[in-house]
């Protein structure tokens, strides 16, 4: 017992020098010590840990009017990378983002193809090279339409991908951890983190041209995906509107909006509800917004937000998520 407690305790240690080294880039043993209230002698051996194993790098010098210069260390941002692959229709195409994040979430390198079929082997070729071409890619995070339920995908709006155990081939074939998320809630994810609303009730929905509608769901600070993680699957809310049918939601688009609006503002009461879809404008829903404040008190009623960059959020949002095992298990 004795033994667990000091290993757990060195691992806590190990994490508050990891937290603070990469919240400042750069230190020196003496402020390691003083932002961590760690002992210089404890630092000493933590430092050589992370030393040892590549986490930080003896970066120079410190300039010194007296006595022995200090040695700088510096966080290793490439110890560790994600191979982000995160799929989304554009102008009617579908396209797949292949990224390679470092530990800051900067983008080492990002490459599109258009993919006429998607398939639990289409990515098999590229996440190959990738790895051969950075070795430090530890995780694969991978974000798309659909739910992994049980170990299989459903939901998908890639037909080769239905009933498969996608993520599950990914795992055996290239023996590191492999994360999911569906792409709307990595969206609204995103949305939250670059506008800086973490701590208010987001509902995301996504309306593309070519599929039928997501919906994710951020309440409390958190995504909330539902028993099984198929929260948010408006397409079978019993409406009476064809949802599969693309040219139909086209032209009763305003319909459509007020439905979800009223639904989602009656279901959840959110602070904002954003609105994806290409070529919505504030404009155009302006009226129907209008006609939902006379159903519901307009103190009830959302923030309603348009937006054309569904794209953006999501790759802000699968990036976090990608490196979200990578950060320090005890912060504080």
């Amino acid at each position: 017992m004795a033994l667990k407690n000091v290993n757990l305790i060195k691992q806590i240690n190990l994490d508050k020098v990891r937290r603070v080294i990469k919240e400042n880039k750069k230190a020196t043993k003496p402020q390691l010590a003083n932002l961590t209230g760690l002992s210089v002698v404890t630092i000493n051996s933590l430092v050589e840990l992370l030393l040892g194993n590549g986490e930080i790098l003896v970066d120079e010098l410190e300039v010194s009017s007296g006595g022995r210069p200090a040695t700088i260390y510096s966080f290793n941002e490439e110890y560790s990378m994600a191979l982000v692959i995160y799929t989304n229709e554009y102008e009617m195409k579908d396209l797949t983002h292949i990224a390679v994040v470092n530990l800051y979430g900067e983008v080492i390198e990002v490459n599109k193809i258009a993919l006429d079929e998607i398939s639990e082997y289409s990515f098999d070729l590229t996440i190959d090279k990738m790895l051969k071409k950075y070795p430090n890619i530890k995780l694969i995070g991978i974000g798309m339409p659909g739910q992994e339920i049980r170990g299989k995908m459903e939901n998908s709006d890639y037909i080769s991908l239905e009933g498969k155990a996608f993520v599950e081939h990914l795992r055996k074939q290239f023996q590191i951890p492999v994360v999911f998320e569906n792409d709307v809630n990595a969206a609204v994810l995103g949305y939250c983190i670059s506008n800086q609303c973490e701590d208010k009730n987001v509902i995301g929905i996504y309306i593309p041209e070519k599929y039928p509608l997501g919906v994710g769901i951020f309440i409390n600070g958190n995504m909330y995906k539902g028993k099984d993680g198929f929260a948010g699957e408006a397409k079978f809310l019993p409406d009476e509107f064809d949802w599969n049918n693309p040219t139909f939601v086209s032209e009763n688009i305003s319909v459509a909006l007020k439905k979800l609006i009223l639904t989602f503002t009656c279901l959840l009461n959110p602070d904002i509800l954003v609105i994806y879809r290409e070529n919505l404008t504030r404009l155009s829903i302006d009226p129907i917004i209008e006609d939902c404040k006379k159903i519901l008190k307009s103190e009830v009623m959302p923030d309603v937000v348009v937006s054309n960059i569904f794209g953006e959020d999501f790759a802000e949002g699968i990036k976090q998520i990608s490196l979200k095992p990578f950060e320090p298990k005890w912060q504080r």
